[in-house]
C-alpha cells in the first residue's frame, strides 16, 4: 500500500512539473508578402491549438521538448522545435499544389472553385459581424455584385428584401433562398390580407421576415449563388438565387470561452422639412382649430411654437452580448453559442429584443462515418409602432407647431383633445406609441442533423434532414379613446383588440451520393439526389371591439358580438430529384451537366411535375503551359459560361381549384373564395444565361471577377382582375414575360502587403436592366392595391417597361401635351383617370467600395454605397402638400399663372388658348387639391451615396495578454453605421419600403410614405478569448 502512494506521489510530482515546465510562446507568422492570419499552430502530437490574428501574431503554452505545427491553405506546413525559444516566427512557402479553393454549393457538396462554371462571391461571417448590424441583411449590402437589400425602415426588427440579379417575378415571391449549413430555412413575412381576420392591407404594419432571427456571430461565411445554374439543384426553391450560411464549429484543441460586446447608441438626423409660417385652415386664411389642413391665417408674432418632428423622437440604445464555449478533438467538437440583444428604437416604446442559444457538435463515429447535429432555439420579442398613413412621423406633421404634442394625457390619464371629440381628432403620436400596442412574440427552434458516410474513397454519401418550427404571437390594441378604436359618435367602438398566433412548421430533407472517378488526366465527379421540402403553417386570429377594461389585452375582454375569428390553413409539399456529372479535364477544363425534376403539391392535379437541365462550361486557361510562359503575371485566368432553365411554382397555395374560405365573422361559415381557380396553372419558367471571366494578377494583389447575363422569365404567374360577372375577383394565370440582363463586376485589391501594414480593397459594380416584354390578355397595367398607398400612385408593371415601375394618374393635356385649364378658376381642369408608367425605381447602376487597412493591432474598414439614378416617391411630401403643411406652399399668397391651354374647345386646334387667368393659391380653396397629380412627387434620377459601416478596432498584441495567464486574445472596437447620406433627394431616407416583403413582387420599394429612415449608429465593445 505505501509503495503504491509512493509511485503514486512520484506521478504527481513529475506530471505537476511538465504541467509547470509549460510557458507561453509567441511569434508571427508571415509570408513573402506580409503577415498571414488564420494560421493553425498545434503543438504536435496534442489537442492544443492556437491561431494566428489579423496581424499575424499568436501565442500558444507548450513546453520546451514540443514542436510547433504551422499550417495554411495554400502554404507548405513547418515543423519547429522550441527548445529554449519563447519567440518563433516563421515565414510560410507557398505550396502550388495547395492552392485550390473549395467552396460549399447546393447541398453542402463542395466544389473546387476551379470547377465552376458560374460566379460564388463569398463574404466573411467576421466582416458582416463586425458592423453590429441586428441582422446580416443589412450587413451584407454593397458587399457583392447583383445583391439588393431593401430595408423597410429603420425601425427594430424592420423586415428587408433581399434581391439577386433584380426582380424576376411580377406577383410571386422575389426573396432570395436562405440556405443554413446546407437546410433552407423558413424566411417567409406574414401577410396580414391572406392571413389575419382583419383583412388590412399590408400598408400600417410591419412584420418580420424570419431571417433576422439568425444571429450574426453564428456565422463562418456567406456563399452568394446567384444564376440558376448556381442554384440549379435546390430546384423551384432556388428560383431567385441563394444565399448559403455556413455557421461556425467547434475546433479541435485547447476549449476556449468567447465572449464580445456591443453598446451602441442612434439617432435620426434627416427629417422633412415643414412650414411653421400658417395656422390650421380650410382655406382662406380662416382659422379652423378642428381641421389637420394648414391653410389657415399666419401664426401671430411671438407665438410659442415647438419642434414637434425633432422633440418626438428619442435616442436609440442598443446592447448585444454573445457568449460561446467551444473545443474537443480530432474525434468531437463542440460549439455552444449564445447571444442577446436589446434594441430600443428612435420612436418611443419601440423595441426588439433576441435571447439565441446554439449548440452544434461534429463527431467522427468511425473512419468512414461522420455525423454534425445542430440545435438553435430563439426567442424574440418586437414591440412595433405603426407606419404609412397612421405612422408617428405623418400623425406629427398633422398637429400644428402651436401645440406640444408631449401633452397627450391629463392627470388622470385621458387624452388630451384639441378638438371637441375622439372620434374626429387623429391620435397624437404619443399618446399613439403609448397606449396603442403592436406586439409579436417568436419562439422557433431550428434543427438539423448532417450524416456523411463513406464507405469507400470514392463514394460519398450525404444525409440531411432539418426541421424548422416557429411559433409566432401577435397581439394589437387600439385604446378606448384612440381615434382608431374610438369608432365614431353614431357607432362608438370602445376600442379594439386584435391577436393572431401562427405555427409555421417547415421539414426539408436531402439525401446524395457522389462518386469520383479518375482515369489518366481525366477527374470525373457524379452527384445524384432526392429532396423533399414540407411547409405546414396555421394561423388563428381573433378581433373584437367594446373593451370592458382598456388595461386588460384579451379577447375575452370585447363585447362578445363583435368578435371575429379566423382559422388560416397554409400547407404545401415539393419533391425532387436531381442529377449532376462534373466532367473535369486535368485542372484546365470542366463541364457541368445537371438536371432536376420537382413535383409541387400547388400545381396538383394537371401540371405538378415539371423539368429543368441546366450546364456550365470552365476554362482555366492560366493551367495552359503557353499562357503561364507569356503571361506570367496573370497567376489565375477562367472563363466560363452556363446556361439554365429554373421553374417557380405559384406564390399562392390552393389556386389550381375554386375553393372555399372561412367567412371573418363569427358564424360565417364557408364561402367561395374571391380567386378563381385555375386548373391549367403552369410553374413560372426562367431561362438564364451567363458568361464571365476570373482572373488574378501580381502574385494574387489584384483580382477581377466580371458577369454578363440575360434572364428570361416566362409564364409569369399573375392574379389579374376578372370581370364581377365571373363571380370572382381575382384569378392566378400564366401570362408575361420578363428580361433581366446585367453585367457585374468585382475588383479586388491588395495594393499594400508589408510587414506591419496592409491595405485590402474591394469595388463591387452592378447593372441591370429589368423589362415587362408582355403581360396576358394584352393588359395595359397589372397593380399591386397593397402599395397604393397615398393618392393615386402604386407599383405596377406596363409592357414595354421597366419591372419598377412607378404608377399613376396625370394631369388632362390636349394632343400636344399641353396641359388643360378650366377657363372659369384657372386651374387644371380635369386629372386624367388612366394610371400611366411615370417612374422607374431601378438604378442606372450600384458600387460597392469595401476598403481595409491594418497596421500592427489595429485595423479600419469601411464601406461606401453609392446608388446612381432610379426615382422615388415623395409620398411625405405628397401628403404634406395637400395639407398646406409643405415648405412648397409658403408661396401661398404669391399670384400666379399656371402654364396651360384652356380647356374651351379650341384646345386641339392649331391656335390653342394659352392660359393667362391669374389665382392666388391663399384665396383658392382648392389650388392644392385640384392643382396636383402624382407625377409631380416622382423625384427624378435620385443618387445616393452612404457611408454605410465604419470600423475601427484593435487587438492588444500576445505579448501584453500573455502576462494575464487565463487570457488567449483581448481587443476593442469602435464602430459607425450610417454615418454620411449625401443625396439629391428632398425627402428623409431614399432607401424606403411603403410595405413588407410579404406583399410580394416589386412590393412597395422606393415609396417613401411616412417612412422613418435608418439613424446613425454609434458602436463600442470589446471581445476576449479564454
Amino acid at each position: 500500500m505505501m509503495k503504491k502512494l509512493l509511485f503514486s506521489f512520484i506521478g504527481i510530482i513529475m506530471l505537476s512539473a511538465q504541467i509547470f515546465a509549460q510557458q507561453i510562446i509567441t511569434g508571427k507568422v508571415s509570408s513573402a508578402d506580409g503577415p498571414i492570419p488564420g494560421v493553425s499552430i498545434r503543438v504536435k502530437g496534442s489537442s492544443t491549438v492556437s491561431q494566428t490574428n489579423n496581424t499575424g501574431n499568436y501565442s500558444i503554452k507548450a513546453s520546451k521538448t514540443d514542436v510547433l505545427v504551422f499550417s495554411y491553405v495554400g502554404y507548405k506546413t513547418i515543423e519547429r522545435a522550441i527548445g529554449a525559444n519563447t519567440a518563433i516566427n516563421v515565414t510560410l512557402i507557398s505550396d502550388a499544389s495547395n492552392l485550390n479553393e473549395v467552396v460549399v454549393t447546393a447541398y453542402g457538396i463542395d466544389r473546387d472553385v476551379k470547377s465552376l462554371g458560374y460566379s460564388t462571391p463569398k463574404v466573411s461571417g467576421a466582416e458582416v459581424a463586425e458592423t453590429q448590424r441586428n441582422d446580416f441583411f443589412g450587413g451584407l449590402q454593397g458587399r457583392v455584385p447583383g445583391l439588393s437589400i431593401n430595408s423597410t425602415n429603420g425601425n427594430p426588427g424592420a423586415s428587408a428584401q433581399i434581391v439577386l440579379r433584380g426582380f424576376v417575378s411580377i406577383s410571386g415571391d422575389n426573396n432570395a433562398l436562405i440556405v443554413v449549413d446546407g437546410v433552407p430555412i423558413n424566411n417567409s413575412t406574414l401577410n396580414q390580407t391572406r392571413e389575419l381576420v382583419s383583412g388590412a392591407a399590408n400598408r400600417d404594419q410591419d412584420y418580420s421576415n424570419r431571417g433576422m432571427d439568425i444571429n450574426p456571430n453564428d456565422i463562418e461565411s456567406y456563399v452568394i449563388m446567384k444564376g440558376p445554374e448556381a442554384t440549379a439543384l435546390y430546384g423551384s426553391a432556388g428560383a431567385s438565387g441563394a444565399i448559403l450560411i455556413t455557421t461556425k464549429k467547434g475546433k479541435a484543441g485547447r476549449g476556449s470561452i468567447n465572449y464580445s460586446n456591443s453598446f451602441r447608441v442612434e439617432q435620426l438626423n434627416k427629417f422633412p422639412e415643414i412650414q411653421t409660417k400658417y395656422n390650421t385652415g380650410v382655406s382662406n386664411g380662416v382659422y379652423d382649430g378642428g381641421s389637420s389642413n394648414f391653410f389657415g391665417p399666419a401664426f401671430l408674432p411671438n407665438t410659442p411654437l415647438y419642434d414637434n418632428i425633432h422633440n418626438f423622437f428619442e435616442t436609440g440604445f442598443t446592447q448585444k452580448h454573445n457568449l460561446s464555449f467551444e473545443g474537443g478533438t480530432d474525434k468531437f467538437s463542440y460549439r455552444w453559442s449564445n447571444e442577446y440583444t436589446d434594441s430600443k428604437g428612435t420612436i418611443p416604446t419601440t423595441s426588439y429584443t433576441r435571447i439565441s442559444s446554439r449548440v452544434t457538435a461534429v463527431g467522427t463515429i468511425s473512419p468512414v462515418l461522420k455525423l454534425t447535429t445542430t440545435f438553435n432555439y430563439i426567442n424574440s420579442n418586437n414591440d412595433k409602432a405603426n407606419k404609412g398613413a397612421n405612422g408617428s412621423l405623418l400623425q406629427l406633421m398633422r398637429f400644428s407647431s402651436a401645440y406640444n404634442v408631449q401633452d397627450y394625457q391629463d392627470a388622470n390619464g385621458n387624452r388630451l383633445l384639441h378638438l371637441a371629440s375622439i372620434y374626429s381628432e387623429f391620435d397624437n403620436p404619443l399618446w399613439d406609441v403609448v397606449k396603442n400596442v403592436n406586439n409579436d412574440k417568436v419562439n422557433r427552434l431550428i434543427a438539423n442533423t448532417n450524416i456523411e458516410l463513406t464507405p469507400l474513397k470514392w463514394l460519398r454519401i450525404n444525409g440531411i434532414i432539418g426541421a424548422d418550427i416557429a411559433n409566432t404571437k401577435g397581439l394589437s390594441v387600439y385604446h378606448a379613446q384612440s381615434y382608431r378604436g374610438s369608432g365614431s359618435a353614431a357607432a362608438p367602438t370602445g376600442g379594439a383588440v386584435m391577436t393572431y398566433d401562427q405555427l409555421a412548421k417547415v421539414f426539408n430533407g436531402s439525401l446524395t451520393a457522389s462518386a469520383k472517378h479518375k482515369f489518366g488526366d481525366f477527374n470525373n465527379t457524379y452527384v445524384i439526389g432526392a429532396t423533399f421540402n414540407d411547409y405546414n403553417s396555421t394561423t388563428d386570429s381573433q378581433r373584437g371591439t367594446n373593451m370592458y377594461d382598456p388595461n386588460f389585452y384579451s379577447i375575452n375582454n370585447t363585447l362578445p358580438t363583435t368578435q371575429r375569428t379566423l382559422t388560416y390553413v397554409n400547407r404545401y409539399r415539393t419533391v425532387g430529384a436531381f442529377a449532376q456529372a462534373i466532367l473535369g479535364y486535368k485542372t484546365l477544363l470542366y463541364l457541368t451537366l445537371s438536371g432536376r425534376v420537382d413535383g409541387a403539391s400547388r400545381l396538383m392535379p394537371n401540371n405538378p411535375y415539371f423539368a429543368y437541365p441546366s450546364a456550365s462550361l470552365a476554362f482555366n486557361f492560366t493551367d495552359l503551359a503557353s499562357v503561364k510562359t507569356a503571361m506570367p503575371w496573370l497567376d489565375n485566368g477562367k472563363l466560363r459560361a452556363s446556361y439554365a432553365l429554373t421553374g417557380k411554382e405559384p406564390w399562392r397555395e390552393y389556386s389550381t381549384g375554386t375553393n372555399y374560405e372561412a367567412k371573418r365573422f363569427t358564424g360565417g361559415g364557408y364561402a367561395y373564395s374571391y380567386y378563381g381557380g385555375n386548373p391549367n396553372l403552369k410553374p413560372e419558367v426562367s431561362e438564364n444565361f451567363e458568361i464571365g471571366t476570373e482572373m488574378q494578377f501580381l502574385k494574387n494583389r489584384i483580382g477581377l471577377d466580371f458577369n454578363y447575363y440575360n434572364l428570361l422569365s416566362k409564364d409569369q404567374i399573375i392574379n389579374p382582375r376578372l370581370s364581377y360577372g365571373t363571380g370572382f375577383v381575382l384569378e392566378m394565370m400564366n401570362g408575361g414575360t420578363v428580361r433581366n440582363r446585367g453585367i457585374e463586376v468585382q475588383l479586388t485589391g491588395n495594393p499594400i502587403k508589408g510587414k506591419d501594414f496592409s491595405w485590402n480593397t474591394t469595388l463591387n459594380f452592378t447593372r441591370n436592366r429589368g423589362v415587362v416584354l408582355s403581360l396576358a390578355n394584352e393588359l395595359p397595367e397589372l397593380y399591386e392595391s397593397d402599395t397604393w398607398v397615398v393618392g393615386d400612385i402604386r407599383s405596377a408593371v406596363h409592357p414595354g417597361y421597366s419591372t419598377g415601375a412607378i404608377s399613376g394618374t396625370r394631369f388632362a393635356r390636349n394632343d400636344r401635351g399641353d396641359i388643360l385649364i378650366n377657363p372659369s378658376s384657372g386651374l387644371p381642369s380635369v386629372t386624367d383617370t388612366q394610371f400611366y408608367p411615370i417612374g422607374d425605381r431601378n438604378p442606372k447602376f450600384t458600387l460597392g467600395f469595401v476598403n481595409r487597412f491594418s497596421y500592427k493591432g489595429f485595423n479600419l474598414s469601411f464601406l461606401w454605397d453609392f446608388r446612381y439614378g432610379g426615382d422615388v416617391v415623395n409620398g411625405t411630401e405628397y401628403a404634406s402638400y395637400i395639407k398646406g403643411i409643405s415648405v412648397k406652399t409658403l408661396d401661398r399668397e404669391v399670384p400666379r399663372i399656371i402654364t396651360g391651354v384652356l380647356n374651351d374647345g379650341l384646345q386641339n386646334t392649331a391656335n390653342p388658348t394659352v392660359n393667362t387667368i391669374s389665382v392666388t393659391p391663399y384665396y383658392a380653396s382648392n389650388y392644392y387639391s385640384l392643382n396636383v397629380a402624382p407625377e409631380m412627387f416622382v423625384e427624378k434620377n435620385i443618387n445616393t451615396l452612404r457611408l454605410r459601416d465604419v470600423t475601427l478596432a484593435y487587438d492588444f498584441p500576445p505579448s501584453l495578454v500573455k502576462r494575464i495567464g487565463f487570457i488567449q486574445s483581448f481587443g476593442a472596437f469602435f464602430t459607425v453605421t450610417d454615418s454620411i447620406l449625401i443625396t439629391n433627394y428632398s425627402g428623409g431616407d431614399p432607401e424606403s419600403n411603403s410595405n413588407s416583403p410579404g406583399v410580394g413582387g416589386i412590393g412597395g420599394y422606393g415609396i417613401d410614405y411616412g417612412n422613418v429612415g435608418k439613424p446613425i449608429g454609434f458602436n463600442v465593445g470589446f471581445r476576449v478569448k479564454l
